[in-house]
């Protein structure tokens, strides 16, 4: 039986990696995004063969759906939460429908996600929520909400690893931290573009959403057989000192 790997944010420059990456080692993958308007005919995914379908993290029933049609597709035997956004949320003047935004899509939709994958996946299943840096690194400002809501995945992780471990899934976490992608205007304003985040780098590079992919396969492989709870950091330095 196929296995089949949804990716949530699997259109994005970090999902669309994973996706890509993980299709190259024989997965069937459904890249499931916001952003996709049409519904491909799941019935028919093979190794090897990305295929997207429309689903908002938000929305239950959209995230039911969209599940349901990756089970169709074969053994759902993977789970990538890659969902998430950034605001510009500075603590003393924080934007209530900005705040909210990111907690429903970055921590309540992964959670939303997780609740309603789990009846469907195999037992053994890996399961990697993509965090950030930010969830365990203070210092960058006007980020507070974002990094709030980055530290409970990485709580939602730890959590989920053991309720889960007798069913031998396996609930990882990669914390990327400044990766070359396409700016939002958010973030682009707050971290003042890609030359003023590579000199907080002790690797003084961005790193590549490919780099960031090839951990998401390790975690999804038998390779990393005995891992489970654990959060992996991929920012080239950033969080060491």
């Amino acid at each position: 039986m196929t296995d089949v790997v949804l990716v949530t944010g699997g259109t994005g420059g970090i999902g669309r990696a994973i996706c890509t990456r993980l299709a190259k080692e024989g997965w069937a993958v459904v890249a499931g995004d916001v952003v996709v308007t049409t519904r491909e005919e799941l019935g028919t995914v093979s190794p090897g063969m990305v295929s997207s379908y429309p689903m908002d993290v938000t929305d239950g029933p959209s995230v039911e759906q969209a599940v349901a049609a990756a089970s169709k597709g074969g053994r759902l035997h993977g789970v990538v939460n890659c969902a998430g956004i950034v605001r510009d949320t500075p603590a003393g003047t924080m934007p209530e429908e900005q705040m909210n935004a990111m907690w429903q899509v970055n921590l309540a939709g992964m959670a939303r996600v997780c609740r309603t994958a789990l009846p469907h996946l195999s037992d053994g299943a890996s399961i990697v929520n993509i965090g950030s840096i930010a969830g365990s690194v203070g210092r960058f400002p006007r980020i507070s909400m974002y990094s709030a809501t980055k530290a409970g995945v990485e709580a939602l992780t730890r959590g989920l690893a053991c309720e889960v471990a007798s069913r031998g899934i396996r609930v990882n976490a990669v914390a990327p931290g400044f990766i070359r992608a396409p700016f939002g205007p958010d973030w682009k304003d707050i971290s003042g573009g890609e030359e003023a985040l590579a000199r907080h780098v002790p690797m003084g590079r961005l790193g590549e959403a490919e780099e960031v992919a090839e951990v998401v396969e390790f975690l999804m492989s038998p390779r990393a057989s005995y891992m489970t709870g654990s959060v992996i950091r991929v920012d080239g330095g950033v969080s060491a000192w």
